[in-house]
């Protein structure tokens, strides 16, 4: 590896340490404390291995490429942040539970709008981060990172499934700790929009861990 390859490895992954200290929005918002709410980083090791295991029981899905593209899945948000698909306007204010639980009892999606101005802010992102890269790697990584937000793939579908199925294991260690938070609908989530078996058969057996099994 040249010198200037190697300088721009070492700053793609000095910008992705960025994600160790990026809080997840949505559990610090539904009343996570902060000492206690994952980074984005947290999820992306977690989703990576996840996606990895699971994509063993099925020889049709390219596992590498299921392992890269759950790695870069959300590195764009080392920029762009872990933006809400609500406004910080529409959040009732926290001293209000009931409200709180009211609001996140629905599933909040974003408008066409937000969803294509977060699209072009982390594809800005990602134009950045892996601009210094040798080529042939900027290139490879450009391409998953579009063929996950296109979901254009049958990995690129089996890493959005691992993703919300992470983001719902989690959300069962959290109301463990604390059964008032208002989590349901990533149970609903899972419910519905993870479909791959070996997926929905890692989300079964986990909800039936004893609970000194779990995180």
């Amino acid at each position: 590896m040249s010198d200037a390859d190697a300088a721009g490895v070492a700053r793609l992954v000095s910008i992705a340490g960025r994600l160790k200290r990026v809080k997840r929005t949505g559990w610090l918002d539904r009343g996570v404390p902060p000492d206690r709410a994952e980074s984005v980083a947290d999820h992306i090791f977690r989703t990576a291995l996840l996606a990895w295991l699971a994509a063993a029981a099925d020889p049709a899905l390219d596992r590498d490429r299921v392992l890269t593209l759950a790695l870069i899945h959300d590195l764009a948000e080392a920029i762009s942040g872990d933006p809400a698909p609500y406004g910080a306007d529409d959040l009732p204010p926290e001293s209000d539970r009931e409200a709180r639980r009211a609001f996140f009892s629905i599933r909040h999606l974003r408008s066409a709008e937000d969803a294509a101005a977060k699209h072009a802010a982390e594809q800005a992102a990602i134009v950045e981060m892996l601009e210094p890269l040798p080529f042939g790697l900027r290139d490879e990584l450009h391409e998953m990172w579009e063929a996950y937000e296109g979901q254009a793939s049958p990995e690129a579908r089996f890493v959005k499934e691992a993703d919300r199925l992470e983001a719902y294991l989690q959300s069962r260690e959290y109301v463990q700790d604390d059964p008032d938070l208002p989590v349901a609908g990533f149970a609903d989530m899972a419910a519905r929009e993870v479909h791959h078996p070996a997926l929905t058969a890692v989300r079964d057996s986990f909800v039936a861990l004893p609970p000194d099994e779990r995180a």
